[in-house]
């Protein structure tokens, strides 16, 4: 006769029956204490109708602080630990900025700022570690101050963001006056007596050409409005401090010139320097600009860009030029 060996069930899943041995007896089956698994939450349906994927984050107690009161417009708040070093607060602010200057401005803090101050505590930071920056920057070889300027201006974009949120006390960004050395001074491009000379007379320029330049050295008004004159506009021209030279031009090209180009004479609807191959069609600035070029090719001038005429009336006109 064989025993049962009674076993106790708590209550939970059914049983399964006990299984018969190769000999014909019962088996006695143990069973395995089972903690009932809890239950998932349903799905939460969002509006468009699909199921939610719920997500669970770990958070610290008392980890979500408020953000600081009152910050001005356009300054969003970072969330770092109170001990963040820059490298932390760099990597989540580059994450909030525009994808158009991303690229630059991670490449400016990565290059100049972040070797030397990255693992600085963020609410450490002071103006003399600004200042050793920017001296850092200006001591690279090769790195002119247009381009050491532009690096700190991401610096100190990121410095004022921290400051406006609190995240440092004093404001790192005061700078001794001296810090930047002087703008090299700008040399505008110009013509000299020789080239100007050349550009509105020598013979091998094509006749349209040469008023071009001239009326471009002696008003000194801009290549767009240049190019959109018509002999009607005569007239209004200005013409001092080249009044003589100005009008001795316009005098012979009205009478003349005009026709000996395209065989017959202007009226007063006609541009008054229309392209050569269609005299219809006034010139563009690329047109205007690509006529230039080719001009001073051909007469070993430098080529310059239009604005290289205007300045030339500009620096003759303020030396007394009459």
């Amino acid at each position: 006769m064989e025993v049962r060996k009674r076993t106790r069930h708590r209550a939970g899943p059914e049983a399964a029956p006990p299984a018969k041995s190769p000999g014909g007896g019962a088996q006695v089956r143990t069973r395995t204490r089972q903690r009932p698994r809890p239950e998932a939450a349903p799905p939460v349906e969002s509006p468009g109708g699909g199921a939610q994927v719920r997500t669970r984050t770990r958070q610290r107690a008392g980890a979500e602080a408020a953000p600081p009161a009152e910050l001005p417009d356009g300054v969003e708040t970072v969330e770092v630990r109170r001990n963040a070093s820059l490298n932390e607060f760099a990597s989540q602010w580059l994450a909030g900025r525009d994808r158009r200057t991303l690229q630059g401005e991670t490449q400016r803090l990565r290059d100049h700022v972040l070797p030397l101050l990255g693992r600085r505590r963020l609410r450490e930071l002071r103006p003399e570690h600004v200042s050793e920056v920017v001296q850092h920057i200006l001591a690279k070889k090769g790195i002119n101050l247009k381009s050491a300027k532009n690096a700190y201006a991401v610096f100190a974009e990121l410095l004022g963001d921290a400051f406006e949120q609190g995240l440092i006390a004093v404001d790192p960004r005061v700078l001794p006056p001296d810090i930047w050395p002087a703008e090299p001074a700008v040399v505008k491009p110009s013509l000299s007596a020789a080239e100007v000379a050349a550009l509105t007379s020598d013979a091998r320029l094509d006749a349209e050409l040469r008023v071009f330049h001239a009326l471009a050295l002696y008003t000194g008004l801009a290549v767009r409005t240049l190019c959109g004159l018509r002999f009607a506009d005569l007239p209004e021209l200005p013409r001092a401090p080249f009044a003589r030279e100005l009008e001795s031009l316009l005098e012979r090209w009205q009478q003349s010139g005009f026709e000996a180009v395209f065989g017959r004479a202007p009226n007063a609807q006609d541009w008054l320097v229309p392209r050569r191959s269609d005299p219809t069609q006034p010139h563009s600035e690329g047109s205007a600009f690509k006529s230039f070029r080719r001009s001073c090719v051909l007469l070993g001038i430098t080529p310059r860009s239009l604005q290289a005429l205007r300045n030339t009336f500009e620096a003759a006109a303020g030396a007394g030029k009459s």
